[in-house]
């Protein structure tokens, strides 16, 4: 396995002869990655309502999905 400094100095060779649509994609992988690697912060609400959610899922406080687009398909019609 290559160290990586070696690691490196391999990359920056092949950039030096790499065209410019390899250097715009190699370009975009980069920032693709460096944007997944950013923590995301999820509201305190949106917290709230998905812990009331997962309370009423587990105490079985929920509604068929049929009935629901049963309820949609005749609100949509009337």
């Amino acid at each position: 396995m290559m160290s990586n400094i070696e690691l490196k100095n391999k990359v920056y060779k092949e950039l030096e002869s790499a065209d410019d649509c390899l250097l715009e994609e190699i370009l975009g992988l980069i920032h693709i990655e460096s944007e997944n690697s950013e923590m995301v912060s999820i509201p305190e609400h949106y917290k709230q309502a998905l812990d009331k959610s997962i309370s009423q899922i587990k105490s079985g406080d929920t509604i068929p999905n049929a009935e629901v687009e049963e309820s949609i398909e005749k609100w949509l019609y009337k």
